[in-house]
């Protein structure tokens, strides 16, 4: 009975303190609740979606340290192993990336620690000798811990030429030198830049205040995404999670946040989040010996890459300078570009055929030696699209054996199988959380060709089929690949029939619209929700006649969390009948511009 009257008279203390101390907690503006429903749904889906697990885990976390924290009447009122900290966060970092910050430092820290987190506006706010966590100042490279990072890129119209910004030049423009991007835009003209109100306070926050001339300021996505995607050199800094298709994202001093190896701690415009120690014991502890996992929005887990390329035709000249100069020569100068990605894509046009008669090329009649196989393990193919118009040259009976070499190399192929069924199964990939499945048909012809109910071949052009295929892809949670072998056109503008098929296609849902039949580059334009790709030229063809034939197109897609987000455009050159180099940057501008061209040509077509 005394016992329980204790209890009782505990807990009328417990309440009488509540009710004194709580309205003063709440005047601090402690964050102890920053990973509360509220923040949360102030959190744009995008942003949301970058740390599920993480996000997840903080959320449960909040009642937990709570409960970690209660007395029990019958011990001592207060443990003398619990510290009390205050950590001051800098209100420019994002929520989502504080709130897992704040969990990171909880779960670290353990239950000898109770962490009040409070919002300041700026660092000049905190004048206390608390533990504060904030974007660092550029160059000041500190002892701080660094808890995480905000990664930012330099993004413009996906019709700019230019590739890579130096990173000393953007600090000039920043401070005030009008001229010194210049060489950013197509035409020379003084870059304009457009900003996200937030986005604008971090970059002054760490690169000091800015000098631009009439900067735009924004809070209107939509707005920024009109000007990038305008005519008018319009360039944005954006988190990295806010990259979409239509935009061109630059290089930094030669660092591209789609290489998974990328140094990032060597790219400026990954802000650092660090966390600095106010002095105490304690607090000393937290900011040295602990280890705090760090938090970022670019996790390298949840990216992957696709490179895709043109007309692939092991005959001619091309197969003379194997013969006499190996088989691996083709690929030489151009083999390590194409295995820097998860999967690489080659479209061969022809079959295998022992004993590889040649007999018939004048004819336009193609075969290709069983040896020649090992030039495509040596660019590293991972996918071999069927939609050749002479996959059938010497009968279906070496298609299938072509498609048995495929299978024992453990390569997947689409667009054409031993009957009709196989010929209309996607090639499905899941990387990194990243569905992709690969889709196309042969629109050439001869339909003597197209894949039967029981006769090898590519698959034919019956796109009602198509859609149905597509819209049940979309429903599994696919990116969907449309690939064609249609008319072959020697223009930079595609023909009036490829646009209506390959536009019927994107219009289905596929998110990326590609042709392989094209013996030159050709228009490249955003339609529907996708992106389109109307000939990328020859990879391994012996066409040398003009400039045109000799210029290709390898097409790096990105993706990440499950989204298609962006495409580098990679530009080669033919040499010797049969091999593919990089282009030099002359060569690079006449693609970029005649493509570019035709693209925004047809797109103005369509309106």
């Amino acid at each position: 009975m005394k016992k329980k009257f204790v209890n009782i008279l505990f807990l009328i203390f417990v309440f009488i303190l509540i009710f004194v101390f709580l309205p003063s907690a709440a005047s601090c503006q402690i964050l102890n609740d920053l990973i509360s429903d509220d923040i949360f749904k102030s959190t744009t889906s995008s942003a949301a979606s970058l740390m599920p697990d993480d996000l997840k885990e903080a959320e449960s976390t909040t009642t937990g340290v709570d409960e970690k924290l209660e007395v029990n009447p019958e011990e001592t009122t207060t443990s003398s192993k619990i510290e009390d900290i205050t950590v001051n966060i800098e209100s420019l970092i994002p929520d989502y990336i504080g709130a897992v910050i704040i969990n990171n430092i909880r779960k670290a820290a353990g239950p000898e620690f109770n962490f009040n987190f409070q919002e300041v506006g700026s660092l000049e706010q905190n004048t206390s000798g608390d533990i504060k966590i904030y974007f660092e100042n550029y160059g000041r490279g500190g002892k701080e811990k660094i808890v995480g990072n905000y990664e930012l890129v330099l993004a413009g119209s996906f019709y700019t030429y230019c590739d890579d910004v130096v990173f000393e030049d953007f600090l000039k423009f920043w401070r005030g030198e009008s001229d010194a991007l210049d060489y950013l835009t197509n035409d020379g003209s003084n870059p304009k830049l457009i900003f996200d109100k937030n986005i604008f306070e971090i970059l002054e926050s760490v690169f000091g205040k800015c000098q631009i001339k009439n900067p735009e300021i924004t809070e209107n996505p939509q707005e920024l995404k009109l000007k990038l995607t305008g005519e008018q050199n319009y360039f944005s800094v954006i988190p990295f999670e806010e990259i979409i298709k239509e935009f061109k994202i630059l290089n930094v001093n030669q660092i591209s946040v789609f290489d998974k190896e990328a140094d990032i701690s060597s790219y400026p415009l990954a802000m650092n989040i660090i966390l600095y120690s106010g002095g105490s014991e304690g607090e000393d502890f937290l900011a040295g010996d602990l280890e705090i996992d760090k938090v970022t929005n670019r996790m390298t887990d949840r990216l992957m890459t696709i490179n895709m390329t043109g007309c692939t035709a092991l005959v001619r000249g091309t197969a003379v300078r194997m013969e006499t100069k190996g088989v691996l020569y083709p690929g030489l100068k151009i083999a390590d570009t194409l295995k820097d990605a998860d999967i690489t894509h080659i479209s061969n046009e022809i079959t295998f055929v022992e004993g590889n008669p040649r007999d018939r090329e004048d004819d336009i009649v193609f075969s290709s030696d069983p040896k020649y196989i090992e030039l495509l393990k040596s660019v590293g193919a991972d996918v071999i699209e069927l939609t050749g118009n002479h996959m059938n040259d010497y009968g279906p009976e070496w298609m299938v054996y072509t498609l048995e070499m495929y299978e024992k190399e453990g390569w997947k192929y689409f667009a054409g199988g031993r009957n009709l069924d196989e010929a209309y199964k996607p090639a499905v990939f899941n990387i990194n959380g990243n569905r992709v499945a690969f889709l196309g048909c042969n629109q050439f012809g001869p339909a003597a060709y197209w894949a039967t109910d029981g006769k090898a071949g590519a698959a034919p052009p019956t796109y009602d089929n198509y859609e149905k295929i597509i819209r049940q892809l979309k429903e599994e949670g696919c990116i969907v690949i449309f690939t064609f072998q249609h008319i072959e056109v020697y223009d930079y503008m595609p023909a009036a029939t490829q646009v209506k098929d390959f536009r019927r296609m994107a219009a289905a849902g596929a998110d990326i619209v590609s042709g392989s039949q094209a013996h030159q580059p050709q228009a490249i334009e955003f339609y529907d929700k996708g992106a389109i790709f109307y000939g990328l030229g020859n990879l391994f063809f012996d066409q040398m006649h003009n400039d045109e034939v000799r210029q290709g197109i390898i097409t790096k897609h990105i993706f990440y969390e499950g989204r298609y987000i962006n495409t580098v455009l990679i530009t080669t050159m033919l040499e010797d009948y049969s091999q593919p180099r990089l282009t030099n940057l002359p060569e690079r501008l006449d693609i970029l511009s005649n493509v570019f061209a035709a693209g925004r040509m047809q797109s103005k077509k369509s309106k």
